[in-house]
């Protein structure tokens, strides 16, 4: 029966962790194309960069990006955590690949790191949905279960968050970055939190510590956030347990990775330069993890369970009185996601913290498993809608496939062992820097933002001649046209202007052989054109 106690449980974690697995790779077929890895968005090429860079031997630490706002680069925000891990899951994958394919006949045999970049977040992934599994069984409800609560509630947590679609979508193939690995950190940080609310553990402290910390290192925003609220409930609630002497090594552990971060990656906040502000305000706006949230994503997200999540837990807080803070918590992130969308990878992470305290109310396995599974009808519409797809947005999917394709050709077209530096539109040119080797003057975080607006700029002017001086002061040699309507919609909203008739991103495509003679087209296909700058031919004053 002992045997029979433990390997239960554990057969359920394995097949969450399947569950988890299988979930976040849905997108296999946006990833792994025409035997080629690709990536989903921007963000992921610029962080597989930065991986290239420390793989090849190059750099130690990446503290200054000149692959982006070509000639000044900027001194990025982005931390070391994420590189490195990459980094060490591509020798794992080279491991793997010489014990499967000895003979190196795999087509994946000479793009490791790609692949290593692929994975990360989908195992980031399970390896959390595990860990709360543990948690939630061994630490959670279960400790402190009143003998009249169902047993088993602990399986809602890794449940919950095998297929919530926010925590999915932030641990998914193809997208290497750092949100994945700060969920697993905050994640480990709150469960740590909640053991030490049983009582004083040097341990636990320890832990907690160093997933702060490490969470820190990742990103100073949210982990900030969440780490101040936290200190303010123990403050209100248990004071003394705060300043209690098993905390002490847990705020060792954490200054000594703080002083690891600072001499490894430097202070991270630098100021944008004059005039930029502006700009950044109406940047800001076309950035999707900075919209608000609106209920029917909530809905998505959390199921419709979450409206009667107020009232279960605090009936629960008469018999556990975790369940009151961790009300406290899920009721902040939801007004921090209402505000900000990027908030909702914490909000769906606390709320399937919640579930077996929510569901302990009900007294019933059986009406317990039913209000779970009748609650997450949201979120399997959403996953009907992914899995089997309209007809548009198939369409759209097939479109993003082989826009994916094509790009990837015009930027092995750039591929040359001098530096050759180039200008294209600001959403594909981390993708472009990462394919082609060459340094681009847009990137995709806000740091480009002076390279972002003369690109803006560029596509907006009335001829090739009033945009030449971007092209000569920046030392452009490469320069790509994309859709015309987009980059004309994307710069207008940046820049706050109307482009001229016809603007230059139009004149690209529509006349390419003779928009001026400083720009000589060298290659085309049905998306995209890349023109070679020839400095000799600029006009002169």
């Amino acid at each position: 029966m002992k045997k029979l106690a433990i390997l239960k449980p554990a057969l359920w974690l394995c097949f969450f962790a399947l569950l988890a697995g299988l979930a976040r790779c849905h997108d296999l077929r946006e990833v792994f194309v025409e035997n080629r890895v690709f990536f989903l968005d921007g963000d992921c090429y610029s962080r597989m960069t930065r991986a290239r860079i420390i793989d090849s031997g190059a750099a130690a630490f990446v503290r200054h990006h000149d692959f982006e706002n070509y000639p000044q680069g900027i001194e990025t925000h982005t931390t070391a955590p994420m590189d490195y891990l990459i980094v060490a899951l591509r020798w794992c994958v080279d491991v793997v690949l010489k014990i499967a394919d000895p003979s190196s006949t795999s087509v994946l045999c000479g793009q490791t790191l790609d692949v290593a970049g692929a994975l990360v977040s989908p195992l980031l992934g399970v390896a959390t949905c595990i860990w709360l599994g543990i948690w939630s069984r061994r630490w959670g409800l279960d400790r402190t279960r009143a003998p009249d609560e169902p047993r088993g509630l602990w399986l809602a947590v890794p449940l919950f968050f095998a297929v919530n679609p926010i925590l999915v979508h932030g641990t998914v193939l193809g997208r290497p970055d750092h949100q994945s690995l700060l969920i697993a950190l905050i994640a480990v940080a709150l469960g740590a939190e909640s053991r030490q609310a049983a009582g004083p553990s040097r341990a636990w402290a320890i832990v907690g510590g160093l997933a702060w910390a490490l969470s820190l290192w990742v990103s100073i925003y949210e982990p900030l956030v969440l780490l101040a609220v936290v200190l303010i409930a123990w403050a209100i609630c248990k004071p003394r347990q705060l300043i209690a002497r098993a905390r002490l090594a847990g705020l060792v552990a954490m200054l000594a990775v703080g002083g690891i971060a600072l001499a490894i990656d430097g202070w991270r906040v630098h100021p944008l330069g004059p005039g930029m502000f502006v700009y950044l305000e109406r940047w800001n706006q076309t950035i999707g993890e900075l919209a608000h949230a609106d209920f029917t994503t909530l809905f998505r997200w959390l199921g419709w369970g979450c409206i009667a999540t107020p009232i279960l837990l605090i009936l629960a807080a008469r018999t556990h009185r975790r369940a009151l803070l961790l009300l406290a918590l899920v009721a902040l992130l939801l007004a921090l996601t209402v505000w900000q969308v990027r908030w909702g990878y914490f909000l769906a992470l606390a709320f399937a913290m919640t579930l077996p305290w929510q569901l302990a109310v009900l007294r019933r396995g059986w009406i317990a498993c039913a209000f779970l599974l009748i609650s997450m009808w949201p979120i399997a519409r959403d996953w009907d809608a992914l899995l089997f797809p309209n007809e548009a947005a198939q369409k759209q999917r097939e479109l993003g496939r082989a826009e994916n394709i094509l790009l990837r050709q015009t930027a092995e077209h750039m591929r040359s062992p001098d530096v050759r530096p180039f200008l294209a539109p600001w959403w594909i040119s981390p993708a472009i820097a990462y394919w082609s080797g060459q340094p681009g003057v847009a990137g995709s975080s806000h740091e480009s933002l002076p390279g972002i607006v003369d690109t803006a700029r560029f596509y907006l002017a009335p001829a090739a001649n009033n945009g030449a001086p971007i092209l000569l002061a920046r030392g452009i040699k490469w320069l790509i046209a994309d859709d015309d309507e987009r980059e004309i919609a994307n710069s207008e909203e940046l820049l706050a202007t109307t482009a001229p008739e016809p603007a230059l991103a139009t004149l690209l495509i529509q006349q390419p052989h003779s928009v001026a003679p400083f720009l000589q087209p060298v290659f085309a296909n049905d998306y995209f054109k890349l023109f070679a700058v020839d400095h000799s031919k600029f006009p002169h004053d």
